[in-house]
């Protein structure tokens, strides 16, 4: 590395992230230097989006440089809104969270982690901690405690007394992960850019300008001038999900990826160790460990994209029909199609369903892996609730005359998607796309 200071990064969507020679940018670089870090480059942002909108094939890499960049901008807003609020410490522990916040990601977005159950808070948290990783050995070189305070972003279970001795207020973490957070701020915006879309566009400038921290209560809240763009912001994450997120060809690749792995997973506990290999003969080892029992956190860092796709091309070559059509229907394009039946009435789902296994089996499909419920759900904006483990942080607003409130009871708007929802579609091969259509659909006709 030269002594040219600063070092620069050109962003597509934030333009210059700079790094100054100073003990902060010093670590981040090196953090960005790991390997650990730069396998994120092999993960795209958006999973299997790009066999939707060409353009999304950027990185999960490119996406944490982004967080780290609004992170800082929150931070920025924080000093001189409210001196005193961040001391330097804690400033490094905010920053650093947000550049590793998906460093313990799986391949293909979170597509890989429904089958294995390898939740990648868990990984990311595990990555930080690891004297093994080189991420690990980068804070530890820093300061000895560092692992440690990062706990409260990335351990799901801390205990209070940590959280406390982390010496990270409530408000700081939710820089990095709460419902007006550094993360949704970047990929709404990099994946709209990168789809093409402008359903993820909001202010983010305006909304930075009118931040402000109440320290006593422990949040961010928004002045009254910017109700509009909060409104905006919250309706962009709304459509992104109805638009990009839950693409029905998009989630049609994503199942199919799911039942690949899901069949995969099954022969290999069907037959004796031995065997395993000749499944799949040119499987990459590291796919092979990763269906054969717990996986070692060295084994998961071996995990990219690249790895499934090669494994999706040494299935094409499998005797397994279910196995060789998923592999080459991903690697080709050739998807299955859906049905929707959203608000159809539960007994004509069920006629719906019987008929449609009994076509797919027909045609010699094994129906378990040629017939597939998908059913993704999104809340907009969560509103205040007591009873589940953890409830959601709010966006506040002042208003002139009623003080601080959230945002909902000032728009109706938000108030009207801040109800789940739920799409709810089957999936199946293009072949028998005809036939369910002229004998299968007809049955979902609602009362």
């Amino acid at each position: 590395m030269t002594d040219v200071w600063p070092k620069i990064i050109r962003d597509p969507v934030h333009n210059i992230v700079p790094f100054e020679n100073t003990s902060d940018d010093r670590l981040l670089l090196s953090l960005i230097n790991t390997k650990e870090f730069q396998r994120l480059r092999r993960i795209k942002q958006l999973g299997l989006s790009q066999l939707v909108f060409p353009g999304a094939d950027h990185s999960r890499f490119a996406h944490s440089i982004g967080v780290l960049q609004v992170a800082r901008r929150f931070l920025d807003r924080v000093s001189r809104e409210c001196p005193g609020c961040v001391d330097d410490e804690q400033r490094t522990v905010v920053l650093v969270a947000a550049l590793l916040h998906d460093v313990g990601h799986g391949p293909f977005s979170h597509a890989f982690e429904k089958v294995t159950g390898d939740k990648h808070e868990k990984r990311t948290y595990e990555i930080v901690r690891d004297p093994s990783t080189e991420v690990s050995g980068c804070l530890r070189d820093f300061s000895s405690t560092l692992p440690d305070r990062l706990s409260v972003f990335f351990d799901e279970d801390i205990e209070e007394g940590e959280r406390t001795q982390a010496e990270i207020p409530a408000y700081l973490t939710q820089i990095v992960t709460s419902q007006l957070d550094a993360d949704r701020f970047d990929y709404l915006l990099r994946d709209s850019y990168a789809t093409g879309t402008d359903y993820g566009q909001f202010d983010l400038e305006w909304l930075l300008q009118h931040l402000h921290v109440d320290d006593t209560k422990g949040r961010f809240y928004l002045s009254h001038k910017a109700l509009f763009a909060a409104e905006s912001y919250v309706f962009a994450r709304y459509h992104m999900y109805r638009t990009v997120y839950f693409h029905k060809t998009t989630r049609a690749a994503e199942v199919m990826l799911r039942l690949l792995l899901r069949r995969y997973g099954r022969l290999l506990n069907e037959v004796d160790a031995s065997e395993r290999k000749a499944l799949v003969p040119d499987a990459p080892p590291a796919v092979v460990r990763a269906f054969s029992g717990q996986i070692r956190l060295d084994e998961y860092l071996a995990l990219d994209d690249h790895s499934i796709t090669e494994f999706a091309k040494a299935c094409c070559s499998s005797t397994d029909r279910a196995l060789a059509e998923l592999s080459a229907g991903l690697l080709h394009r050739r998807l299955y199609k859906s049905t929707d039946v959203t608000q159809v009435l539960p007994p004509a789902v069920v006629a719906f369903t019987e008929r449609a296994k009994e076509i797919i089996s027909a045609a010699g499909y094994d129906v378990d892996f040629a017939f597939e419920h998908d059913a993704p759900s999104d809340t907009a904006y969560k509103l205040y609730n007591p009873d589940v483990e953890k409830p959601a942080t709010q966006i506040y607003v002042e208003m002139p005359g009623t003080g601080r409130v959230e945002l909902s009871t000032c728009l109706d708007t938000v108030r009207e998607i801040s109800r789940k929802y739920t799409l709810v579609r089957y999936y199946y091969p293009s072949v028998v796309r005809d036939v369910i259509r002229a004998t299968a659909e007809p049955l979902l006709e609602k009362e």
